[in-house]
């Protein structure tokens, strides 16, 4: 079992930050709710009925609605190939623009065939002769056969191979497992990292034995800055992987973390993005690391030749979906029996439920190498 335990017991309320002003509406190019700001070019606004003193004509432009207009529910955009949103609640009104798939919408009203959402959109109108872009809130309709609940969300296979590159996946191949497939692995799990015998830190001090190193010691010394201080760095014992002569451990940072092998002849270091998830030949190991800040999931294949020597031979990012965690915020990633990788991953944009927690549910996959 690998040591997420630690990292994202850490981690989680930098985690429950991120995501909250990774969903939040009041981020993006405009300035803050309440504010009606001017200038040459643009005119921003949150009031409803602030828009009318913008324009030259003393005419409202859309369907302007206050922020805090309350809201009745939240939705979630269940058709593939994203959906239109209207000025009104007919087919035949102006179409505003489109919601992706997965995307949560705010539901202001609800009619037989279609739902009144609070939307931010761009408008734009002349004033003196001159194009003003506004920036508001506004009622939009959507249909509602078109929308569900978060539980409908889920990763199909193109979104499952999705790369940040756009490139074909060279040294793997990756499929949905179903979950009793995945449960099977799991109770055959393999690890080759041992944690029987425990090193731990003295005053903050990490000390691991090396036969030719100076001092027959490499030291780890842990920052003393405020636990959510820019400059904390806190290293931690995960345990020591025996065929390869390397100590494991992990450090934690502000804003993200890392693991290091160390050579325990040698002192030499090899860092890694996450736990290495070692094959059943000791040929190979993989790491598969969440990155909560760009919302990303980086993946990367090591080999190990007959001296032991470890080389990175393939790294990708995938795009469309993250890592699910369990009742105790642990990755629920192993290595299984048959040498492939299982993971429980979810569609992104719902890694987070309603109420900001995290979201339980989620899909299984294997990743094998090809």
């Amino acid at each position: 079992m690998s040591y997420n335990n630690y990292l994202h017991t850490r981690l989680l309320p930098i985690l429950l930050i991120s995501c909250l002003f990774s969903s939040c509406k009041y981020f993006s190019s405009s300035p803050v709710q309440g504010e009606a700001v001017k200038t040459a070019d643009v005119v921003y606004t949150e009031k409803k009925d602030s828009v009318e003193d913008t324009h030259s004509e003393g005419k409202r432009i859309g369907n302007p609605i206050d922020y805090n207009t309350p809201t009745i529910k939240e939705v979630y955009v269940t058709t593939r190939d994203s959906i239109d949103f209207y000025e009104e609640a007919d087919d035949k009104s102006a179409h505003l623009g489109k919601l992706p798939y997965a995307e949560k919408v705010e539901v202001v009203q609800e009619l037989n065939s279609w739902y009144g959402i609070k939307q931010r959109i761009q408008r734009k109108y002349k004033r003196d002769g001159k194009e003003i872009i506004l920036w508001q809130w506004e009622k939009l309709f959507i249909k509602r056969e078109q929308t569900g609940d978060i539980s409908q969300i889920e990763l199909n296979y193109k979104e499952l191979i999705t790369t940040e590159d756009k490139k074909p996946l060279k040294k793997i191949n990756i499929r949905f497992v179903t979950k009793d497939e995945y449960l099977a692995q799991k109770a055959n799990a393999v690890d080759f990292v041992d944690t029987t015998n425990t090193i731990k830190k003295v005053k903050g001090k990490l000390r691991l034995p090396c036969q030719e190193c100076k001092n027959k010691y490499v030291t780890y010394i842990d920052s003393l800055a405020p636990k959510y201080d820019d400059n904390r760095i806190e290293h931690t014992y995960i345990g020591e992987i025996p065929f390869l002569n390397q100590y494991l451990i992990s450090t934690t940072y502000y804003e993200g973390w890392d693991y290091t092998l160390i050579d325990k002849t040698t002192g030499k270091k090899f860092t890694l993005a996450d736990y290495p998830y070692i094959t059943p030949n000791r040929q190979y190991f993989m790491t598969l690391l969440y990155d909560p800040w760009q919302n990303i999931t980086e993946f990367s294949l090591y080999s190990i030749d007959e001296t032991n020597k470890i080389k990175q031979v393939f790294s990708t990012t995938f795009t469309q979906w993250a890592l699910v965690l369990d009742e105790k915020d642990r990755e629920q990633v192993f290595m299984g029996s048959d040498g492939n990788l299982y993971a429980k991953v979810i569609y992104i944009s719902v890694r987070w439920d309603q109420k900001g927690h995290y979201n339980p549910r989620g899909q299984y996959i294997c990743i094998s190498l090809k």
